[in-house]
């Protein structure tokens, strides 16, 4: 069954244009072009909106809240009328061309009424399958049905098919039964939809390398080897720790923090190109841990380069330097585990020529970044030798795809911290106005 459902005031205005992805770009994107008068579909495959970025404790340069920054921008999205979204949802589909694109999309069945839901939580209390939290390490656990977190889009529950023991083998509908509402339907239909539009901008943003295959570190082998991300849910205060930064295996304060930079990136093995942020997330990494305390922590920060690029940067490192912090140049052979958890790596200091041995309780690797290009082959746009998307012209046109009306915003384009994804975002967006030929009609 297809669907063609739109607002009134939607229907009123000339032009559309598709975002694809809901983190910061996409919202930004979708933000500017609906205050122009562009109606504009926002479409990401999660229930959730805002993408890593909420997720985060701090966003740099200017260290504001992550959850607040990202707030700000979900709240212009969903009171602004030209704007619809449409969250756990992907593109299924696109034929047509620049001017008269014809998108196919597929809105995935939650198993709970929308409407009838009314939040009361009966049935997340009945669920016995707990479903351990992304980036939080095992420290923290879900439900199999449950209210996705931060911004839900829309506030309401959903059933993840993949951990609820109905779709496994029917042997539980706790759910079901509890909800007072009749709000649960397991056999709820996937919806399809077609939606035409003027342009599409991909605004589908990154993901972490997986620092799994760098195998010298043990991540995923010791428990106490973590990323930055999930560094960054232990530092916020909705984290599994309400933001006290601990070692993993016994939940105690680390005497010593280990920072890896570049973790997959710059590497012919892995990621050839440099990350952009993971130097700025360990200074501010460090900054967080010397904030909790102080003199007590040991700190060293294990570089290659130290890259502290923006107006801000440089004087950031230094500050950073000048708390006791120490850097040393070169990267770990290894990482062993000892019978009590800890952790000791050996380094080959460049600046001093010594080899050190350094005990650890926490180890954090700052990872290389990969752009999202999954929808490449749908969308057929090609990609470069470093696995972006190729761009029309990489200097001239470094936001318009080789296809005509396709459009990149943010890191999909090359790896951004929160603030250049946020200002690439609008710039694009005046890219796609020019492109459609917007008349800029006040609304």
């Amino acid at each position: 069954m297809f669907l063609n459902i739109t607002s009134e005031r939607m229907r009123m205005n000339k032009h559309s244009v598709l975002a694809v992805g809901g983190g910061v770009a996409g919202l930004q994107t979708s933000t500017d072009l609906a205050n122009m008068g562009i109606n504009v579909y926002l479409i990401d495959k999660e229930p959730r909106l805002g993408g890593l970025t909420p997720l985060l404790h701090q966003a740099f340069p200017t260290l504001e809240n992550a959850e607040e920054l990202t707030k700000q921008l979900l709240q212009s999205v969903l009171n602004n009328p030209n704007i619809r979204v449409l969250s756990y949802s992907e593109i299924e589909s696109v034929e047509g061309s620049a001017g008269n694109f014809r998108v196919s999309i597929l809105r995935r069945a939650r198993c709970v009424d929308e409407a009838k839901c009314n939040n009361c939580g009966e049935c997340e209390r009945v669920c016995p399958v707990d479903v351990p939290k992304k980036f939080e390490m095992g420290l923290s656990t879900r439900k199999a049905i449950y209210l996705p977190k931060p911004f839900a889009v829309p506030a309401k529950y959903l059933i993840d098919k993949e951990a609820c023991l109905y779709f496994k083998d029917k042997s539980c509908h706790a759910c079901y039964d509890a909800c007072p509402e009749g709000a649960v339907v397991y056999d709820q239909k996937v919806l399809h939809e077609k939606v035409s539009v003027d342009a599409i901008v991909l605004a589908t943003g990154f993901s972490e390398y997986n620092a799994g295959k760098v195998g010298q570190y043990k991540y995923g082998v010791y428990p106490n080897v973590i990323t930055g991300i999930e560094y960054e849910r232990l530092c916020s205060p909705t984290g599994p720790t309400n933001g006290k930064i601990l070692r993993i295996d016994n939940r105690e304060r680390p005497k010593s923090v280990v920072f890896i930079l570049c973790v997959g990136s710059r590497d012919e093995k892995h990621l050839r190109y440099c990350c952009n942020i993971g130097c700025l997330n360990a200074l501010k990494h460090a900054s967080y841990l010397k904030q909790q305390y102080g003199e007590e922590v040991d700190i060293y920060i294990c570089y290659t380069d130290i890259r502290a690029v923006t107006k801000r940067g440089e004087q950031f490192y230094q500050k950073v330097r000048a708390s006791g912090v120490e850097f040393i140049h070169g990267q770990p052979s290894e990482v062993r585990q000892a019978k009590n958890g800890s952790l000791t790596l050996d380094i080959y200091d460049q600046a001093t020529s010594k080899l050190l041995s350094i005990t650890a309780d926490l180890v954090v690797l700052e990872t290389g970044l990969k752009p999202q290009t999954d929808l490449k082959e749908k969308l057929k746009l090609t990609l470069d030798e470093y696995n972006f998307i190729t761009e029309k012209h990489p200097q001239l046109k470094p936001s318009e795809t080789t296809i005509d009306g396709v459009f990149l915003a943010g890191a999909v384009q090359q790896p951004m911290h929160v603030y250049e994804a946020l200002m690439h975002a609008s710039a694009v967006v005046m890219k796609v106005l020019s492109f459609i030929g917007s008349d800029f009609t006040s609304h």
